[in-house]
């Protein structure tokens, strides 16, 4: 998955970099608001990206410049998608969205980018497994939701509940196309897939890598293998 994102970072992150105006080390809370709802979750909660763990990052923002600010430490919300940053787990910002492209956060030894796709919505943060501006890409969006779950124990409910809370999450995988066009899934399984390729070019290749796998569910890396293989097949 590292060799994945670090392709990803080379023709994402420095390709802007590459083309931006100047790289400046902007204060940071010209383009963000205190956060206060804290109703939807805290500084360790499950419906964070990195839950307790808030990490380094960097910003593209909307004219090409890079933020980076080792004072703050980033955050993302994946149920109303809002980016947040602190210095001091006292305070929490949200980052406009309308003022970033792009976000870089760095997690252990893996880095992570996550884009706007304006012509498909204004409020999703798209993370990018596959990129290749001239043959397929992919990307995936988590929505997040908080659901009611009953229980019991020996029949007798706890705290005078038998509900508990739990987040789950629920990927949608973006699958670009040479053209352009795009398809999205939520179910990798083997039909929806080859469904999604049935009229296109190379719908023979994908129905052969998918009987070379086997199986008829799949996971992630599955799938990020079935478009580099298609990629590579493609030059």
């Amino acid at each position: 998955m590292k060799k994945y994102i670090t392709c990803t970072l080379l023709s994402i992150i420095i390709s802007y970099i590459i083309h931006a105006q100047e790289i400046v080390h902007q204060d940071i809370t010209q383009i963000s608001k205190p956060f206060t709802d804290l109703t939807q979750g805290s500084f360790k909660g499950k419906n964070l990206l990195f839950e307790g763990n808030w990490v380094k990052g960097k910003l593209l923002t909307s004219n090409n410049s890079i933020v980076s600010c080792d004072s703050f430490l980033f955050n993302f919300d994946k149920i109303e998608h809002r980016l947040l940053i602190t210095s001091d787990y006292k305070n929490m910002f949200e980052i406009d969205r309308r003022e970033f492209k792009a976000a870089l956060f760095y997690f252990d030894d893996s880095a992570y980018v996550f884009k706007h796709i304006y012509f498909i919505n204004d409020r999703d943060l798209f993370q990018i497994l596959v990129n290749d501006e001239n043959k397929y890409s992919l990307y995936k969006v988590v929505h997040t939701k908080l659901i009611k779950e009953s229980f019991s124990i020996n029949t007798i409910s706890v705290g005078g509940s038998n509900f508990r809370e739990k987040y789950v999450d629920m990927p949608e995988y973006y699958i670009f196309f040479p053209n352009r066009e795009y398809r999205s899934i939520f179910s990798l399984k083997k039909g929806p897939i080859e469904r999604i390729f049935e009229l296109n070019r190379d719908s023979e290749k994908v129905n052969e890598y998918l009987k070379m796998v086997g199986g008829k569910v799949y996971n992630e890396d599955d799938l990020i293998k079935l478009i580099l293989y298609l990629n590579k097949e493609s030059i």
